[in-house]
């Protein structure tokens, strides 16, 4: 039989339990939505066209309260047909999220890659329910990858910096 060898703590080193980060979505709303068809029903004698889509995104985050922040992803989508204006479509999504556990110096990045993550899908069916009611197919919206989208505002904002010292 094989000897075990068990390691326990010194006394008075009692483990701390560590607060895990934790992310929670208290509510989530529709701040703001527009939708305009410049062509009126001009816009349909072309329906078998398939238009240009020129989608626009943004991020936001401000403080509530001690752990509360907002998160606005704001989403703008522009379509045109050889030059001429399609649909214009505006969307601002919000939710409240509560975050503790982490480092001050992370909530921002947090906040800005998995707040929009969770809010993404539920603008998208809005923006797709939105352009079919509007008379258009539906505009499926492809997943953005918000790491992504974080790191290259990241840098941008660091060469800034850089540019201005």
């Amino acid at each position: 039989m094989a000897d075990e060898k068990v390691e326990t703590p010194a006394a008075g080193a009692a483990e701390q339990p560590q607060a895990q980060p934790k992310l929670m979505l208290h509510s989530q709303f529709l701040q703001d939505l527009s939708f305009e068809n410049p062509q009126g029903a001009k816009s349909f004698a072309k329906a078998d066209a398939k238009p240009s889509v020129q989608v626009n995104l943004n991020v936001d985050s401000r403080k509530l309260g001690e752990t509360l922040y907002e998160v606005a992803l704001k989403i703008t989508a522009n379509a045109t047909h050889n030059d001429e204006p399609s649909f214009v479509t505006e969307v601002d999504y919000r939710g409240v999220f509560s975050l503790t556990g982490v480092d001050t110096g992370v909530i921002g990045q947090i906040l800005l890659i998995e707040g929009p993550r969770t809010l993404f899908p539920f603008a998208r069916r809005i923006i797709a329910d939105c352009v079919r009611d509007g008379g258009f197919p539906p505009l499926m919206l492809e997943p953005v990858d918000f790491v992504a989208l974080y790191r290259q505002h990241a840098s941008q904002r660091a060469a800034e910096a850089e540019k201005a010292s």
